[in-house]
């Protein structure tokens, strides 16, 4: 879980704790602590890492976690109570600098943690949750911290409600990976649920990524658990069997190309480049050519206007050379694209067909555009004949 999510859970967590007096159970989620140990220390951050460092990796190293302080826990009789944090506890917490926490856990671990440290008040007792989300990679110490209890190379996790060393013994680490590659399992099936709306109809298990770009294809690893990807050699060419069929597809006909259970294809990403090269212009010759033809006077800032406004590009400050990814709807290729002009020193630019003329021409005539695009009407060329009042 991330801090977001957490966040939302510890909410509804107080609420039944105030309201209710229903705690959560301790599990690999939770856990509680009545106080901090001091050590015989003064400094907060200090005293901090030394009670929750350990936890922190645990549940970072798991699904994320929640630690509510302030709970006197007696596990013999599972019981607990809302005891409250004494006044040395709230002003040692309340020095807490999580930006200090993260830079420590930088030497620890050499990775970035996502905590989240708050107080909240019930009845007249006032607590502490930390909350620690979960991490995208294991965490391990680089070196031994004997002060946190932790020694160099140690994975620790959550299991059980307690913190354990996954590489002390083979069966733990064997139970690690066992939970790590369920992990990964659930992530990859999540990454194709919002990838493809209809995920549940399809196995994504069945289903294989094509990058033509690449030369790859991608699918479901069974033995890791993982989406792995191997060379293919794709046929570019103009009436190469990939081209027929981004051509089906684009004429509505992907219901046409399916397997032997009825399942169509569904989804190729990439994209396919010719290999004979196009004939294009470049934005000034577009800004000209339109000007030689059309009745308005119009600037290159009010042109680029026009182009967000067409959706061809995203954004109408683009840069044309070398602009940022995603710059350009490869929806539009027919009129835009970005066309490499030096592969040795990477210089791109984006360029148009012919075509685009017509296209922009159209925009800058049509004067019920002209407030919306530009907040004000386009000035008449000297030589038009239109009248401005039509």
């Amino acid at each position: 879980m991330n801090i977001k999510q957490l966040t939302e859970q510890v909410k509804i967590d107080i609420d039944n704790l105030k309201n209710h007096g229903i705690f959560p159970k301790e599990n690999n989620l939770y856990d509680f602590k009545m106080e901090l140990n001091f050590y015989g220390l003064t400094d907060s951050i200090e005293i901090f890492m030394r009670n929750f460092a350990k936890d922190i990796l645990s549940f970072g190293n798991g699904n994320g976690g929640i630690i509510l302080i302030g709970i006197k826990e007696n596990k013999a009789l599972g019981i607990l109570e809302d005891v409250g944090l004494n006044e040395v506890n709230l002003t040692i917490l309340d020095k807490v600098d999580l930006n200090e926490i993260t830079q420590k856990f930088q030497k620890v671990c050499k990775a970035n943690i996502d905590i989240d440290l708050q107080c909240f008040q019930s009845g007249t007792r006032k607590f502490y949750y930390l909350l620690i989300g979960k991490q995208n990679q294991v965490i391990i110490p680089i070196n031994d911290f004997s002060d946190y209890k932790l020694k160099k190379g140690d994975i620790v996790y959550r299991v059980s409600g307690n913190n354990k060393v996954a590489n002390e013994t083979t069966q733990d680490f064997n139970h690690f990976i066992q939970i790590k590659s369920g992990e990964k399992n659930k992530e990859f099936m999540e990454i194709w649920s919002k990838l493809l709306p209809e995920i549940f109809e399809i196995n994504p298990r069945e289903i294989l990524l094509i990058n033509p770009v690449l030369n790859k294809v991608y699918g479901y690893n069974s033995k890791d658990a993982i989406l792995s990807s191997s060379e293919i050699d794709i046929d570019q060419n103009e009436n190469g069997v990939f081209n027929i069929i981004l051509r089906a597809i684009s004429a509505g006909e992907i219901g046409k190309i399916s397997d032997t259970e009825g399942k169509p294809l569904y989804k190729i990403v990439g994209e396919i480049k010719s290999l004979s090269p196009r004939d294009f212009i470049s934005i000034s010759t577009l800004e000209a050519e339109v000007k030689k033809i059309g009745d308005y006077k119009f600037t290159n800032v009010q042109l680029k206007i026009i182009l967000k406004h067409l959706d061809w590009v995203n954004d109408p400050k683009f840069k044309v050379e070398n602009p940022i990814k995603n710059t350009v709807n490869e929806s539009f290729n027919q009129y835009i694209w970005i066309e490499s002009f030096d592969t040795l020193k990477d210089v791109h630019k984006i360029v148009f067909s012919k075509e685009a003329i017509k296209q922009v021409f159209a925009v800058v005539q049509d004067k019920n555009l002209h407030k919306t695009l530009f907040g004000k009407d386009l000035e008449l060329k000297k030589h038009t004949n239109i009248n401005p009042e039509n």
